[in-house]
Formats: structure tokens, sequence, C-alpha cells
């Protein structure tokens, strides 16, 4: 596994206190409990994962939502660097600096390595904040296949970045939080010669958190039936053209999102990234018809704005405006 040797932006700080791992997911109030989001295409994204403290993507708005939790993040994971991603990353960076707070606390920041705007950005921030960082502020970047380990976590506990289709030509990450299980092994079971009287499992990784950005087309997931899977969904059915209309980044569907999700068997998915150009209500009434035609046989839920919001639900006139 790759070490922590990205560029230092600020001073050495302490380990990681324990992180809290995720249950298996039942219900919509146990995705709500463990999810903070903002996601709205064009404008902002961002998700922060509060069992592992960690924020995926960081659009406008994040520090303000967010509030004093700022200070709990530990590792910020940056999918691309178009502006609704990374627009927030600098004044979460100030706010966790001046706002009264704990300043032991270290954040790490992540990003597809050779990405022009996120470098650019991390540049500015070194310079604007240099000689005032109170705080550890670390930037590594990553390739597809890199794992980073989670410290501190009450068991084994990594992210996994993997390559994502989005922009043209440049590398776009997706992330899988994964933490490893006691499991039987099939192979060897209690009732067979070999797993007589000896080790009745076997300690394997278990997805818990995966994570696309703006990204599609994802491959990875060896490890199972992800618990919780965050796909892009820009597009509904009657702008499919669309999708694949951009020169320089393309998008997915509802339809697309479903698709993937009914072939890896994700046990819940939430899609993300909406247009604008659609009401919630719009949103929801599609999901519905098309998870009931794709084979998806896990729960499914929409991002929109604040709000994660089971399918299956219609939403008052305010939110779907």
């Amino acid at each position: 596994m790759p070490a922590r040797s990205g560029k230092q932006v600020g001073r050495n700080g302490p380990r990681h206190r324990p992180l809290r791992t995720l249950p298996a997911i039942e219900n919509c109030q146990l995705i709500t409990d463990n999810l903070i989001t903002f996601s709205l295409a064009l404008y902002s994204q961002w998700f922060y994962y509060k069992p592992t403290r960690c924020l995926f993507d960081a659009g406008e708005g994040v520090a303000t939502t967010l509030g004093k939790k700022v200070f709990a993040i530990r590792h910020l994971f940056i999918s691309h660097g178009h502006e609704d991603h990374i627009a927030g990353i600098s004044n979460l960076v100030n706010v966790r600096n001046i706002a009264p707070g704990d300043k032991d606390k270290p954040l790490t920041i992540y990003y597809p390595r050779h990405d022009r705007w996120v470098n650019e950005l991390l540049t500015y921030i070194q310079r604007k904040q240099s000689g005032l960082l109170r705080y550890p502020l670390y930037a590594q970047p990553l390739d597809a296949g890199d794992e980073i380990e989670l410290e501190g976590a009450r068991r084994p506990t990594r992210v996994t970045a993997f390559a994502m289709k989005h922009i043209a030509a440049e590398l776009s990450l997706g992330y899988e939080i994964e933490e490893q299980r006691k499991v039987i092994d099939e192979a060897n079971p209690p009732s067979s010669p070999l797993g007589k009287g000896g080790q009745r499992g076997v300690h394997r990784y278990h997805p818990v958190f995966l994570y696309t950005g703006d990204g599609y087309g994802v491959g990875h997931s060896p490890y199972g039936r992800a618990d919780v899977a965050v796909h892009e969904a820009t597009f509904l059915g009657r702008d499919a053209a669309k999708a694949d209309a951009w020169e320089t980044a393309r998008h997915s569907t509802i339809d697309g999102a479903l698709g993937w999700a009914a072939r890896e068997d994700v046990k819940a998915l939430i899609l993300c990234h909406i247009s604008d150009r659609y009401t919630l209500d719009e949103v929801l009434s599609e999901a519905a018809e098309v998870k009931a035609k794709s084979g998806f046989r896990g729960e499914l839920y929409v991002a929109y704005r604040e709000r994660i919001v089971p399918v299956g639900v219609i939403s008052d006139n305010r939110e779907s405006s």
C-alpha cells in the first residue's frame, strides 16, 4: 500500500482517533444518519460519510453546511477538478484554520495525479496559507489502484481509488471504502476435514461505501455487494443523447446507473448529480419506473440538493420546484 507521502502543506500532526464502522444497511434512516450531502449538477456536489470521517468532493458551500463538523473531517477525496466538485476546498481549509475548533486534527486531500486544476488550487492554498496554518494539512496525488489505510479504525479499513470515465484523456477517480471482516471460508467450512479444529473463517475486505463522482463505467467492487453506492445520474431518459454529447466530459443516465447497480447487485444505490432542469418528482418517478424493469433488487434513493429521498416518496412542492 502506498505511504502517505504527498506534499506537506502544514505541520506534522497526531494519528487519527478511532473511527466508527458502518452497520448493515437496513433502511433510509441508517443512510441519512451516516451521510450529509449537497448534490446538484453544475452547482455543487459533495458527500460527507460520517463513519470514517471522509469527505468525497468539496463543491461550493460545503463548509457553510457542515459548520463545526469540518473539524471532524480527516480525509478529503477529490474525483476530478471541475468547479462543482472543488470550489469549496479553499474555504474549507480556511474555516478549519480560523474558526474556533480543534487544531490538532489533520486533514489530507487526495486527488487524481496530474489533474491540472486541482494542482493549481492546491498551489493557491499553499501560497495563501503559507506560515499561517495551525493544523496539519497534507496533499497526496493518487493513481487508479492506490489504497489508503484509514488509521485508527476499529477494524482494518482502507479506501481504494479506481478509474472512472468522465473527462476525455484525463484521469477521474472513484473511491471505495472497504473494511476487513471475518467471513466463513466456503472452501473449507467447519464440517470439512480442513475446517475441523481450525480457523472457522477468513478475513476479507468488504465494500461499505462506493462513490463515483461524475464518472460512470465502474468496473471495481471485487469484494462482494457494496453496502452503499453513490452513482451519478445527471440525465433522464428523454435527454439520454446529452449524456454523450459533450466533447470534453460525459455523464450517465438513471437507466445507466441502475443497470450498473443491478449487475453489481449493490445493497443500496443513491443517484446523484441530477441536473436542475428536472424537478425532484420527475426524477423519483423515472427512477421508480426504471428500477421496476432493471432487475435491481436493492434500496434506491435520490440525492437532490441537500436531501436523500427514498424512491417511492413524492416530494412536497417546495422541494420539487
